[in-house]
């Protein structure tokens, strides 16, 4: 036997409009959860961008102290630059070895019976002067020179006048050194030897190393003949 057909008190669109706000909660929470995600994800690129405009600025900012120091480093360079050339310049301008040693090498190296009568120091400058009108906010180079001596004398023979040119040669302040006149004469009936030699001075010697007497100068001698 059948049921008796049951009654319903429900309005007949009262499960459509309840599936449709359940639709709307769903959506509602959804949107919800999406603008919190855009929001976040804003606020997040905005966090980064303002991290990397510090990060910029803080980027730039060293980039520009390096640069003045590096601008500053330079500077100095150059002043130290500038003040070595001009101490070069001011000792250019003295005489690199003094005449007084110059000629106690040259005394200390004559051989016993050879006199020297004539003594010429002559120098000649390396580089050319600027012209006159030249206009440049460069300091001038340092002015250096070639330096050329000349001695004439007489000896008994020309044993002692190579024994000289040999001591001048291992002097260490001379160089160059060359025999340029050699002639036979009669003095008081009694035959010499004229000579002249040309040398040039070694302006880069080291002054503390020359022989300081006469005896240092006939050992170092005698060493460069025994060697």
């Amino acid at each position: 036997m059948n049921a008796p057909n049951q009654l319903s008190f429900l309005p007949e669109d009262y499960l459509e409009r309840k599936a449709q706000r359940r639709t709307n909660v769903i959506c509602a929470v959804l949107a919800g959860i999406v603008m919190a995600a855009i929001g976040s994800a804003f606020s997040i690129t905005e966090h980064m961008v303002q991290v990397a405009e510090e990060d910029h600025s803080r980027i730039e900012s060293e980039y520009a102290a390096a640069g003045k120091q590096i601008e500053q480093e330079e500077h100095l360079e150059q002043k130290q630059r500038q003040m070595a050339r001009q101490a070069d310049l001011s000792s250019s301008l003295q005489e690199p070895i003094l005449r007084s040693i110059i000629l106690a090498q040259m005394t200390n190296s004559v051989p016993t019976g050879v006199t020297w009568l004539e003594f010429n120091l002559s120098s000649q400058r390396k580089n050319a002067a600027p012209p006159p009108d030249a206009k440049s906010t460069a300091p001038p180079e340092p002015i250096s020179f070639d330096v050329n001596l000349k001695v004439s004398g007489v000896a008994p023979s020309d044993v002692q006048v190579a024994e000289f040119i040999r001591r001048l040669s291992h002097n260490g302040l001379f160089k160059d050194v060359n025999l340029v006149v050699s002639d036979e004469f009669l003095q008081d009936n009694v035959k010499v030897r004229r000579f002249q030699i040309e040398m040039a001075l070694d302006s880069s010697a080291d002054v503390s190393k020359l022989p300081r007497t006469k005896s240092d100068v006939d050992n170092a001698t005698a060493q460069v003949q025994q060697n």
